[in-house]
């Protein structure tokens, strides 16, 4: 907000008027100031993921042939000779069949470009196209993965597609100009099955390259794709032999090679698979392992098939390896666990542990760090469709079925037990399954595909208890992650199935908690018709607590929508409802959020008495992350009180706690606002710095919104020291960021203030027009006292461009609509500007008159600096010194 800076002009000869407000002369009122208003809802921290440069896989060890086509693909690869320049984005796509071998070749050339030192950096992402049961990836999972590689806060991660995918582009221009040599990126996204899933991962300009596998025929963004056929016969053959060792006699059986090849369709996946089989097997010859896989009754389209080589390396497997592997076919998710498996499986860790150790030599899985491993597309199929050993035909999908239901009770249980360590309170004992809230989201963090397709499994499968149970458990994870999309879609499949299963109670929590989903992606009006239901249903079944935290979370989602009157009645309803059932928790979170509803109607003592009453609350349970947050909007609060030095104490100790936990999205609001706190006492070039760090902190959050009114502030502090071009830089980058994301009270708010610096370079048509447009929105938004204000800074426009009659009616409007808010500061502001516009038309006594009632104003509120400035231009009128006036 601007605030009145002026400094005291001497005396000249005749009235030499001065508009209170800003070094050159005018005052005038900033708009709503952007400040970070926090959400209630219980959050905990963690330190921010590393960055991971080069997150782009070693190639398949033995890797060879595809001569051609690397060197085809690193020439389109290449950011010095590619075929479109270096200063362009060249899309490369490698398609086609399952186990062709494009995955292979695409690590092969990120490893060549890696040492040729082409790029900075190196991401990957699996899109999961073909993955079984696990969903293709959508564009806003896969960006954000290529964001925490890049080192962003997950934290933080917007949850709009197009906002992530604008960071996403600006992450690349970062990565690579901090590179010496500014070399660009290369982006590998493997396994895409549509456009949809690819497009936003194009980068933008800079000579970045995106490497798409797919089995699909895509043309991203125009460009062919090449098509990988299988492997000639030399070369299918050189596979299979380099995985031998070299005094392996086998390896001079050309003509048993030869055959094992041709049986294997020259296909590199089946290659891998019979080399594994081979290498195994010392005494197995080439010819005869080719006769097993020639069996017939395998093949399923008359030629090849690549069952024939899943079900024969199989056969060197013992039962209990087989079941293993079939059972894993039908786990959800991307991965599994060694716990995982030893639950689907009913095996114990040990013995579990040496079975996925066999299947991962014979490549039927693949091992990774931290006793994870994963199966391809093809096999897990295979897998999926394979008899069950010891199983009697009729009893196959019960078995199935039982150990499905296994693997998801695993995920329910630990998901639940992780849950209780993310909202422990001092004094409570969670299980001890994990050694305290880091390690909990740890593994939260490590299962998270595995969870949401576990729901999505249960939905499908008919497991409605951990349909309905594990979304539950996932709450405040996915809220903490801001996940938002992803929350809404398991929140709805809970609601779904409960509602199907007569499960009233399950259902009202699963409304619940997709209610905040939809608030926090801003989709407001169904949030509320969201939280209704839940808040019936809890009625309906008297569940209390669970009616008093929809009441409460339906208050924040009215107040989100700027229906302030109806949330505060709402909110009054949670609070007293907490209180009834001596809920301490619920009861914080509901004055918290009460007191963010009267500061939007400027009921401000009754907000700081409320956010007072949290802060305590929180303090008295234990509670850091809610105290800390009671803290910042009590700073809010007692700012607009002119209670400054109160405002920034509260700002301090909020902004100090959010640095010790690690929450970076929190720091960044408590600078923001402890910023705007430091502008009120005039300490502009520490409120510059705070604004500047809110907004790097934002932008390497990827948070737009919150990012846009950083940048609001940082316009108005850099205003108020003159540096009135920054300003102008900084504003207009705010209103195009807000205009972004779609935040119109926002974008007029900046408006506003961008018409105030605009004026003070003297472009005064470009003011008017600015203040014209937030005018027009703050009317038809009936905001009263953004319209006062809107008519106040038009006024002054017009008073600079010698307008003077348009600027006195401008300036009325702006003086009745404070008088009817009761906003004696803002009032008077307006009668001092209203005194110095009829000073100007030569209407003097009328001019003496506006200026003591701006006098009258400003020392009834106990702003000295505006009254010692009003007093100058009164004495200068009177011809006696200011001083008396004061001293009176």
């Amino acid at each position: 907000m601007n605030h009145p800076s002026p400094t005291p002009q001497p005396p000249s000869e005749g009235a030499d008027n001065t508009l209170i407000g800003n070094p050159s002369g005018t005052t005038v009122q900033a708009h709503t100031v952007q400040g970070g208003v926090g959400n209630t809802t219980i959050v905990h921290e963690g330190p921010a993921a590393p960055m991971a440069l080069h997150a782009v896989p070693s190639p398949p060890d033995g890797f060879t042939g595809r001569g051609p086509q690397l060197h085809e693909l690193l020439a389109r690869l290449d950011p010095t000779t590619g075929k479109q320049g270096s200063g362009t984005v060249v899309v490369s796509a490698l398609s086609g069949m399952g186990g062709i071998g494009k995955t292979a070749l695409a690590l092969k050339a990120a490893q060549v470009a890696m040492r040729q030192g082409w790029f900075h950096a190196y991401l990957f992402v699996d899109l999961h196209g073909y993955t079984p049961h696990t969903p293709p990836a959508q564009a806003a999972t896969a960006l954000e993965a290529l964001l925490r590689q890049a080192g962003m806060d997950p934290d933080n991660i917007p949850s709009k597609l197009d906002e992530r995918a604008g960071f996403y582009r600006a992450a690349l221009q970062h990565i690579s100009r901090s590179d010496e040599h500014h070399r660009p990126v290369l982006v590998v996204a493997d396994n895409a099955h549509t456009l949809d899933q690819v497009e936003p991962l194009i980068p933008g300009p800079g000579g970045h390259r995106l490497l798409v596998t797919s089995r699909a025929r895509l043309t991203v963004d125009g460009h062919q794709p090449l098509a990988l056929d299988t492997l000639p016969s030399e070369e299918a053959i050189e596979l299979i032999t380099t995985r031998l060792s070299d005094t392996d006699s086998r390896r001079s059986d050309t003509e048993g090679l030869a055959v094992l090849a041709r049986r294997c369709g020259y296909l590199p996946l089946a290659l891998k698979i019979a080399a594994a089989l081979l290498a195994r097997t010392p005494h197995l010859a080439p010819g005869r392992l080719a006769r097993r896989l020639a069996a017939p009754e395998r093949f399923t389209d008359g030629r090849d098939d690549l069952t024939a080589v899943f079900t024969a390396s199989l056969e060197h497997l013992d039962a209990d390896r087989v079941r293993v592997f079939a059972l894993l076919g039908s786990s959800p998710g991307p991965d599994i666990s060694t716990a995982a498996v030893s639950s689907v499986t009913d095996l114990s860790p040990e013995k579990v542990e040496v079975v996925l150790e066999e299947l991962a030599t014979a490549h039927l899985l693949t091992a990774h760090p931290n006793d994870r491993w994963s199966m391809h597309d093809l096999l897990a199929d295979h897998a999926r469709r394979l008899p069950l050993p010891d199983t009697e035909q009729g009893d196959q999908y019960e078995a199935r079925e039982q150990a499905l239901e296994r693997l998801l009770d695993f995920y329910t249980v630990i998901a639940d037990i992780a849950d209780d360590h993310l909202r422990a309170l001092p004094g409570d004992t969670p299980p001890k399954l994990f050694n305290g809230r880091q390690e909990a989201l740890t593994w939260l963090e490590a299962e998270h595909d595995n969870l949401i397709a576990a729901v999505q499994a249960a939905h499908q499968h008919g497991h409605p208890r951990i349909a309905i149970e594990l979304p539950a458990a996932l709450y405040r994870y996915l809220g903490r992650q801001r996940r938002f999309d992803e929350a809404i879609v398991v929140h709805t499949l809970a609601r779904d199935t409960a509602r199907q299963q007569g499960d009233v109670p399950g259902e009202a929590m699963a409304w619940n908690n997709l209610g905040l989903a939809l608030t926090e992606v801003r989709r407001f009006d169904e949030a509320i018709d969201t939280l209704i239901h839940a808040r019936d249903l809890h009625q309906q079944i008297e569940d209390s607590p669970g009616e008093a935290m929809a009441w409460n979370n339906l208050g924040l989602a009215l107040g989100k929508a700027r229906r302030f009157d109806e949330a505060i009645d709402t909110l009054i309803h949670a609070r007293d409802l907490h209180q009834r059932i001596e809920d301490s928790p619920g009861e914080a979170m509901a004055w918290n959020n009460l007191g963010l509803a009267l500061s939007e109607v400027r009921r401000f003592d009754e907000a700081i008495d409320a956010h007072t009453r949290a802060r305590d609350l929180h303090q008295q349970i234990g509670n850091l992350p809610g105290e800390a947050k009671a803290w910042n909007n009590l700073g809010i609060a007692l700012r607009q009180v002119r209670r400054f030095d109160e405002a920034i104490n509260a700002h301090q100790y909020d902004l100090a706690y959010c640095q010790q936990a690690g929450n970076t999205h929190g720091e960044a609001k408590a600078w923001n606002n402890l910023g705007l706190a430091l502008s009120e006492v005039r300490r502009f070039d520490e409120a510059i710095d705070a604004h500047t760090r809110a907004r790097d902190l934002h932008q390497q959050a990827g948070d737009t919104q919150s990012e846009a009114g950083a940048w609001n502030n940082l316009g108005l502090a850099l205003s108020e020291v003159q540096r009135f071009g920054q300003a102008i830089d900084a504003l207009t980058h705010a209103r195009d960021l807000h205009q972004q994301v779609g935040d119109t009270q926002s974008e007029a708010d900046t408006w506003n203030n961008l018409g105030i610096a605009l004026r003070q370079v003297r472009r005064f048509d470009e003011a008017i027009n600015a203040h014209q447009y937030d005018l027009a929105y703050c009317q038809q938004a009936g905001n009263t006292h953004g319209e006062a204000m809107a008519w106040n800074n038009l006024g002054a426009a017009l008073v600079e461009a010698q307008r003077f009659d348009e600027a006195i009616d401008a300036l009325t409007h702006a003086r009745d609509l404070h008088q009817q808010a009761g906003d004696t500061h803002g009032e008077a502001e307006v009668w001092n500007n209203l005194g110095v516009t009829l000073s100007r038309a030569q209407r003097t006594e009328e001019a003496r008159h506006a200026w003591e009632r701006a006098s009258q104003g400003f020392r009834q509120v106990g702003d000295l600096h505006s009254f010692i400035a009003v007093e100058q231009l009164l004495a200068r009128t009177r011809q006696r010194p200011w001083w008396r006036f004061w001293r009176r």
